[in-house]
C-alpha cells in the first residue's frame, strides 16, 4: 500500500514571514520543510551564471536548458540541520541566493509556464517522500490543493515593507522605509496579476494576519489550528 504523506502549505505574500513561520512549524511537527521559493531562485541564479542568460532571455528560458538543469541530480533542493540547501554539480550555492538581483531574476523566470511546472514536478516529488510544510505563493492552490492543511498568512503593507528592509539590512543593503514600500507593493503587484500561477488565496485556507503578532504567537496560533485539523 502507497504511504500517503501529510502537507501542510503557508502561502502569503513577500514578507508575510512565511519562510520563517514555515521552517520554525516544520521544526516543532519534525516534518520536512519545503522552502519552494528557494528552487525558483536557485533555478534562476543558474540560467544567469551558468547559461548566461539575460533578463529578457529569463522571461522565457529554453526548453533544452530547463531540461539539462532538472533531470538527475544536478539541481538538487535539501533540508539539512533544519535549514534549506540548493545544490548545483554537488556544490551548496545557498548562500549565493540571498540577494535583491537574484530575487528580481526569480521573480522574472518564475513567470513562465514551463518554469512553474517544472519546478512543481520537483516540489510535488519531494511531497511523496515527506511529511512536508511548504510555503510559496501558490502551495495551497496549485501545488499541493489536497493538502491536509493551508495556511494564508499576511500582513500590513508597513509592517511587510519593514521586514524587508530588516532582511536587506542584513545582507549589507541599505533601503528607506519608503523605498522599501514601494519595492514591496510594486511586487505585490507583480505578484497578483501575473498569468500564470499569481499569489492567491486557496478558498480552503485559514488566514492569519501578523501584523501585530510575534513568530512565537504566529506559529503557536498556526500549530493550534494544524492539531486540531489533524485530530
Amino acid at each position: 500500500m502507497e504511504k500517503i504523506n501529510m502537507v501542510i502549505t503557508i502561502d502569503g505574500p513577500v514578507a508575510s514571514g512565511k519562510s520563517t513561520i514555515a521552517r520554525l512549524l516544520a521544526q516543532e511537527l519534525g516534518f520536512y520543510y519545503l522552502y519552494t521559493g528557494l528552487l525558483y531562485r536557485g533555478l534562476a541564479a543558474i540560467l544567469v551564471t551558468h547559461y548566461g542568460y539575460n533578463e529578457t532571455q529569463l522571461k522565457h528560458p529554453r526548453k533544452e536548458d530547463l531540461d539539462a538543469l532538472l533531470t538527475g541530480n544536478r539541481f538538487e533542493y535539501r533540508y539539512e540541520d533544519g535549514e534549506p540547501q540548493i545544490y548545483f554539480e554537488g556544490k551548496a550555492i545557498t548562500g549565493l541566493l540571498k540577494t535583491r538581483e537574484v530575487d528580481n531574476w526569480s521573480s522574472i523566470s518564475s513567470a513562465d509556464p514551463a518554469v512553474r511546472h517544472a519546478v512543481l514536478e520537483r516540489q510535488v516529488s519531494i511531497g511523496k517522500l515527506y511529511n512536508v510544510v511548504a510555503d510559496g505563493r501558490d502551495t495551497g492552490s496549485v501545488v499541493f490543493p489536497d493538502a491536509v492543511c493551508k495556511i494564508f498568512l499576511t500582513a500590513s503593507l508597513e509592517v511587510r515593507a519593514a521586514r524587508w528592509q530588516r532582511d536587506q539590512e542584513r545582507l549589507g543593503k541599505l533601503f528607506s522605509l519608503d523605498e522599501s514600500m514601494q519595492i514591496v507593493a510594486e511586487r505585490d503587484e507583480r505578484d497578483r496579476t501575473r498569468s500564470h500561477s499569481p499569489l492567491v488565496q486557496a478558498v480552503d485556507a485559514y488566514v492569519v494576519d501578523n501584523t501585530t503578532l510575534s513568530r512565537e504567537e504566529t506559529v503557536s496560533i498556526i500549530k493550534a489550528h494544524v492539531l486540531k485539523a489533524l485530530s
